[in-house]
């Protein structure tokens, strides 16, 4: 019965209302901290994913989880998978599961994956299973032609395909309400919805340009210690 319950799921968790060509949102980032490792698990789900509209692109982790907030923002953005254990190297102090704590504060709808390589890593998922949409086991992506993959592939179409979906419904009833407002007054009901919408959708945008601020602020501080400390001449 389990069995045919995930034939049953690899065959029909495939989109078939819409056309994962039109996706506006096509483009999923790969964070991993090893260059050889996270090369190698982009190619694996590219070969997947089997779809030339589908940008799988790989993403040394930034330094901060504030930096990854402008990608957030991005208007292509459709999906992140996160490698488990990137404070391994030392480059960054946050895992996984930390970074996607932070990714789903910032868009609730966006679809996050978690990829592990190591079957010790299972605890570090315990009791943030829901921050992700999904755990992929490299070894199940990469085998192409096992039951495992076909699943992930088949979920993983799915989550992009409803992601835009949502998008679009998000969009479309904004526009609706706005339309509305013009002419009549809206419920509180709808007045609510609607700014709850508008808070969706500007929740990324404002979080990257806090991130602009916050580096302008910076250079702007650098530049008057060097004023002060006269490194810096002035222009006559």
């Amino acid at each position: 019965m389990a069995a045919q319950a995930l034939s049953f799921e690899c065959q029909n968790q495939l989109p078939n209302k819409h056309n994962v060509l039109t996706m506006k949102r096509n483009i999923i980032y790969l964070v991993d901290e090893n260059p050889p490792a996270r090369r190698a698990n982009v190619e694996a789900l590219r070969r997947l994913l089997d779809n030339q509209e589908i940008q799988v692109k790989e993403l040394e982790p930034l330094t901060n989880m504030a930096d990854y907030n402008r990608l957030v923002a991005e208007h292509t953005t459709a999906a992140f998978v996160l490698d488990q254990r990137m404070k391994q190297a030392g480059l960054v102090n946050y895992n996984g599961t930390d970074l996607a704590a932070h990714l789903r504060s910032i868009d609730s709808k966006m679809p996050i994956y978690i990829l592990t390589g190591y079957a010790e890593e299972k605890g570090d998922f315990d009791g943030s299973e829901y921050l992700v949409e999904y755990i992929i086991g490299k070894g199940e992506m990469r085998d192409q032609n096992s039951k495992e993959a076909k699943i992930i592939k088949a979920r993983m179409l799915r989550h992009l395909d409803v992601f835009n979906d949502v998008l679009d419904e998000r969009e479309q009833r904004f526009h609706d309400l706005l339309i509305k407002s013009l002419s009549t007054q809206l419920t509180q009901t709808e007045q609510d919805e609607m700014n709850k919408i508008e808070g969706e959708t500007t929740a990324p945008i404002q979080a990257a340009e806090r991130l602009k601020e916050q580096e302008l602020g910076k250079s702007v501080e650098q530049l008057r210690r060097l004023l002060d400390s006269g490194q810096l001449p002035l222009k006559a």
